[in-house]
């Protein structure tokens, strides 16, 4: 959690968020936000962790309500390294394939280039503009089933 609540006051990743910066206060609700969005299905927010050391590198979230809708966050220290795109490509995956979800959304501000890079480095494909957001998607047939 330390790590979390350190980003939360990270200024590239205040500009992005409206959740005002985690205290100790809220880092309690953090944890039981996060499970009762598993335990009432509204989401599945998971911490991505680096493969070899297990290292907390950021948060990925498929959040269920109009639509399947990814967020990732990824701290400061390992921004530019792909974590972000995998991430998103990994969640996105489980949600067509384990869950049988028929489309998975990600969504950039129309103003961050980076995000937008990420998501489409991690196979989304651009729907359009709305609302100063760019809209994308993924699709079981963009998957690769093996």
């Amino acid at each position: 959690m330390p790590l979390i609540a350190a980003a939360s006051h990270d200024p590239e990743t205040r500009r992005r968020l409206e959740d005002e910066p985690m205290t100790p206060e809220r880092e309690q609700g953090s944890v039981a936000r996060a499970e009762e969005q598993w335990r009432s299905g509204t989401g599945a927010p998971f911490v991505i962790a680096d493969a070899g050391d297990d290292r907390a590198l950021g948060l990925v979230n498929l959040q269920f309500d109009e639509a399947a809708t990814l967020a990732v966050s990824v701290f400061p220290e390992e921004r530019g390294r792909g974590v972000a795109s995998r991430a998103l490509r990994l969640a996105a995956t489980w949600g067509l394939l384990e869950l049988g979800l028929r489309r998975v959304v990600a969504e950039a501000a129309a103003d961050n280039s980076a995000s937008i890079r990420t998501i489409e480095k991690a196979g989304f494909r651009r729907e359009g503009l709305r609302d100063d957001q760019v809209r994308f998607c993924l699709l079981p047939e963009d998957v690769d089933l093996q």
